[in-house]
């Protein structure tokens, strides 16, 4: 089955409004790792580790201290408790890209199909369905947070979340194979396109707004909006099929003569501003 993989925001609200959570990500006990070891962090670590201002780091230095455990099963969301502190997660992430997905005003099956194709990488989670349970939290996959060995499970220390989380978002994302439409950051895809199995390919989207030497020029902002686009346009079509992508047409179009494959048949599609 197509799957799809898109990074997370680093704004997020605890999402209650108008839709319950169904589930928790995946990896909830690595998670509770992970909340123990921020939280066991002095304010001044903790502001090198998000690199934040003084402002930012009270609110999430506030926000972590708020969070004191992690749901570890789906069950643990009937507690009033818990479920206060939680939302699904693509209404919880609240930044350029999700705002350009609009969760919020697609229909049944449209989230129908985000539930089952849409993953959201986190460096705090790992990874998450759309309607899986998470809290407000600042942690990016990038960041450099030693973890401790772990005698009870046999998990080794590590130096960085790459090698916290290895291959467990892509044994989630692709158990079984399929193909992989990266529309996540670099920062993001990192995390799983190198532990995908080889039953598996991917399809990277690139939106250019120009070119320079014959090459795409990407622009953050314009790229966020695009992959947000490009999910509200795959969830209202339906779309199974990777082929269908070179239909999209939000703004964009595709650029046949850009794109290209690599020796193992993982794909690059390249869409250029209209």
């Amino acid at each position: 089955m197509l799957q799809v993989i898109i990074s997370p925001a680093k704004k997020m609200v605890a999402a209650r409004d108008a839709f319950e959570p169904v589930g928790v990500p995946p990896f909830p006990e690595k998670t509770a790792a992970l909340l123990a070891r921020l939280r066991g962090m002095e304010r001044a670590e903790l502001q090198a580790l998000w690199k934040t201002s003084d402002r930012l780091t009270d609110e999430a230095y506030g926000t972590l201290r708020a969070l004191e455990a992690v749901p570890q099963r789906a069950g643990d969301l009937a507690d009033s408790r818990v479920a206060a502190g939680v939302g699904p997660a693509v209404f919880s992430y609240v930044g350029i890209q999700y705002q350009s997905m609009a969760p919020g005003v697609m229909d049944a099956d449209a989230l129908g199909w985000l539930q089952a194709h849409l993953w959201i990488l986190s460096g705090f989670y790992g990874c998450a369905r759309p309607f899986d349970a998470v809290a407000p939290y600042r942690l990016e996959m990038g960041a450099k947070l030693n973890m401790p060995a772990d005698t009870k499970t046999g998990r080794p220390a590590t130096g960085d979340l790459y090698a916290y989380w290895g291959s467990d978002p892509a044994r989630a994302v692709c158990p079984g194979g399929g193909c992989l439409v990266n529309l996540a950051s670099v920062e993001y895809a990192k995390a799983v396109l190198p532990h995908l199995p080889e039953s598996a390919r991917s399809v990277t989207c690139v939106f250019g707004e120009s070119l320079r030497n014959g090459r795409p020029v990407q622009r953050a902002t314009a790229s966020k909006v695009a992959r947000g686009s490009m999910v509200r346009w795959m969830a209202e079509n339906g779309v199974e099929d990777p082929e269908a992508l070179r239909r999209f047409d939000v703004g964009y179009a595709f650029a046949p003569e850009l794109s290209h494959a690599d020796r193992t048949g993982n794909e690059t599609l390249v869409f250029m501003r209209a």
